[in-house]
């Protein structure tokens, strides 16, 4: 893989356009036996080695009670294949990761800017609603309305991630999701902040979340299972657009909680969560299996209410990607989010994420992209349309000559009719 110092941001704003350049995914199934290069600090500033320096390119925080975290250090020239391998590991022992240094704030305000043109698309959530009454969101569009968006979509560190922890389930993956979604602080002072967020899992949303752990959890004294419990059906990505605090609703997070065992619909009402506090630019992963939920915004000040102090734009803003296995439906329709021009115009990476892999054998004036949503059928993985076991031409039966349909009762029916159909 090509190592790229604006892969990984950069401490000057002029890197921001070669990092995002979309590239071509590369599918590693062997990202978990490369070496990690980093180093691990469990404390402030201590590196794995004891000598409080760091000579690698990132870090890796781990402290109780906040979501673990990477640090990809700017000018990084780490190999992409340990950033990866660092992430995955993470995520598996503890649900979620926090990363920092994979974009850049210039990025994330380009970002901002380009879905602040057009908002009517947005939607604020009901009072007591699971989407929350202070919350509003852009569903599905924002990959047509920002360059930026589409390129974080594809980011091949995460999406490497993604795929590493997902592969084993699914020839292929796709993004079922992409949500711009913004926590806002409340009108004024005589209104109380919305409640935090319902706690859930992602895949929640189909129903062999439930049945697939079933029979494979095995219990122990903790009530968590060590051991692998099932497939993992997704993998979640919040990138924060804005900086994401406490106090203005940074996602809660159960860490631990993909490996519940006995597994239970609803969150226990005593379970610990942690705020995933990230700087701008930073992204949030989280396994489908894990317990979280947005935060609650932090009342108007006094201050900002009675007039002395000006009012500070303190919303929570994020762009959501929920990565799912190939096999299940996704979340949103974006062939109903976009026109069909805009989507033919997206990069080729995204749109194979999209489900707009492979080609037709044959145009038609109605088609606008590729019919056949899974070109993999009785094909190698990557194959198109046409090229798999289900489209060879198959030899043509032998039919014995009394066989007709003037002639049901010839002695050979039964046998001619099972010959035809195999």
């Amino acid at each position: 893989l090509q190592l790229a110092v604006s892969r990984f941001g950069s401490s000057t704003e002029e890197s921001h356009e070669t990092m995002l350049l979309p590239r071509p995914r590369t599918k590693l199934i062997a990202w978990l036996v490369v070496v990690v290069l980093g180093c691990r600090a469990r404390a402030l500033g201590d590196a794995s080695d004891g000598s409080g320096n760091c000579s690698s390119s990132f870090v890796t925080t781990w402290r109780d009670g906040e979501v673990p975290r990477i640090r990809v250090q700017p000018g990084s020239t780490t190999s992409e294949e340990a950033v990866v391998a660092e992430m995955v590991a993470t995520l598996l022992k503890a649900g979620a990761v926090v990363v920092e240094g994979l974009a850049t704030r210039h990025d994330m305000d380009t970002l901002a800017a380009d879905l602040a043109r057009d908002e009517s698309g947005t939607f604020r959530g009901a009072v007591g609603s699971f989407a929350g009454s202070h919350t509003t969101r852009n569903a599905g569009k924002p990959l047509g309305e920002s360059s930026v968006a589409q390129a974080l979509a594809t980011h091949d560190v995460v999406v490497a991630a993604v795929d590493t922890v997902l592969a084993p389930y699914a020839k292929r993956i796709i993004l079922g999701t992409c949500s711009a979604i913004a926590v806002h602080a409340p009108e004024n002072s005589t209104v109380a902040p919305a409640p935090p967020q319902q706690l859930h899992r992602d895949d929640s949303m189909w129903a062999v979340s439930e049945w697939a752990h079933d029979d494979r959890c095995v219990p122990t004294g903790d009530g968590v299972d060590e051991s692998h419990q099932g497939p993992h059906l997704s993998v979640s990505t919040m990138w924060a657009v804005s900086d994401f605090t406490a106090e203005n609703g940074a996602t809660r997070v159960a860490l631990g909680s993909h490996r519940q065992c006995p597994r239970t619909r609803f969150a226990p009402e005593d379970l610990a969560v942690s705020p995933a506090a990230m700087p701008k630019g930073s992204v949030l992963l989280w396994l489908g299996g894990t317990f979280h939920g947005a935060g609650a915004h932090a009342p108007v000040r006094d201050d900002v209410a009675q007039g002395t102090a000006a009012a500070p734009d303190t919303t929570r803003r994020g762009l959501l990607f929920i990565y799912n296995l190939g096999w299940l439906r996704s979340e949103h329709n974006f062939h109903n989010a976009m026109p069909v021009d805009v989507i033919q115009r997206l990069p080729a990476d995204l749109k194979d994420l999209m489900g707009y892999a492979g080609q037709n054998a044959v145009e038609h004036p109605w088609y606008t992209g590729p019919v056949y949503a899974q070109p993999y059928l009785g094909g190698p993985q990557g194959s198109a349309a046409g090229e798999g076991v289900q489209f060879a031409k198959p030899a043509a039966p032998t039919v014995p000559d009394d066989l007709s349909l003037g002639n049901l009762d010839a002695p050979n029916l039964g046998t001619a009719r099972l010959a035809t159909e195999a």
